[in-house]
């Protein structure tokens, strides 16, 4: 009776030890997990700071070549909007001159304007006294910022470089849009919106470089919606930390993506204050803003 009690003391004392086992080693795991998340939230910060400082270091080369080249402080080389739009001339970097005339005319659809035309016969305005009128949350400097962006994450995405064209005004833009992405912006001078924009064609070029597909691969709705809501994304978050070295504070909202005909997407978007038209292939695409 005594061997039989001393066995089970032993059996209690094995389960007493292979339970603390289990627990120390849940405790272990629970250690380990802990650290992981600590880690991913160092490399995220990490790979956050290493953006911030390559904006910055982009911002200062820009900065010395505008030097070299003796323009101006703070404006970007290149053609001036109005200029007509020639495929073996393109800017190194695209940008916007705050006192050009941009008050345009709409182009046919699915088609890019060679030129910039006034509306009426009255002065004109220039893009800087139109956006502090209607636009006030975005400003030349803000513009630019998502030129340079956009052509940035189309190539990276792409690996095809994207050309920017030029920015048109008009409270009748009528673009044959058939996908938008829109997030909503905020800042100290209001709220607003913009629109990774593009047509069918564009929308499918686009979606099939983005998965490395031949040219004549079909895309699905569903494999474009994904690549225009991540591109929007992307344009937003990189156009928000180029702008922070500048004092400028944005707040971003989530991509909210609508794909159907042009009428209809106007019908849910609004009429857009300002448009910036691209190019990827030949193929149009397009940036819109709201404020």
């Amino acid at each position: 009776m005594s061997s039989q009690n001393s066995l089970e003391k032993k059996l209690d004392r094995y389960y007493d030890d292979i339970i603390d086992k289990i627990m120390e080693l849940i405790e272990t795991q629970k250690n380990v997990l802990g650290e992981q998340k600590e880690l991913r939230k160092d490399v995220a910060k990490l790979k956050e700071h290493l953006l911030e400082a390559k904006t910055a270091i982009e911002q200062v080369e820009a900065k010395i070549s505008n030097l070299n080249r003796g323009s101006p402080s703070g404006v970007y080389p290149g053609s001036s909007v109005r200029t007509s739009y020639s495929s073996s001339h393109t800017p190194a970097i695209p940008h916007i001159q705050p006192n050009t005339t941009t008050v345009t005319s709409v182009p046919a659809a699915g088609q890019v304007p060679a030129a910039a035309t006034t509306t009426s016969a009255a002065a004109p305005k220039s893009l800087k006294d139109y956006l502090a009128q209607e636009v006030a949350i975005f400003d030349v400097k803000v513009l630019n910022a998502f030129i340079k962006s956009t052509k940035e994450i189309v190539k990276t995405n792409t690996k095809n470089d994207p050309t920017f064209l030029k920015p048109m005004i008009e409270a009748g833009i009528n673009l044959p849009i058939v996908i938008a992405g829109r997030m909503n912006l905020s800042r100290d001078k209001g709220k607003g919106s913009m629109a990774f924009c593009m047509e069918k064609e564009s929308g499918a070029a686009i979606t099939r470089a983005v998965f490395m597909l031949p040219e004549d691969a079909k895309v699905t709705e569903s494999d474009i919606k994904d690549v225009t809501s991540e591109i929007c994304n992307q344009i937003c978050g990189k156009s928000k930390l180029a702008l922070k070295n500048d004092g400028y504070s944005f707040e971003i909202g989530l991509p909210e993506i609508h794909q159907g005909k042009p009428k209809e997407l106007f019908a849910v978007l609004g009429r857009p204050k300002v448009a910036l038209f691209f190019e990827y292939m030949k193929k149009p695409f397009y940036v819109l803003f709201w404020g």
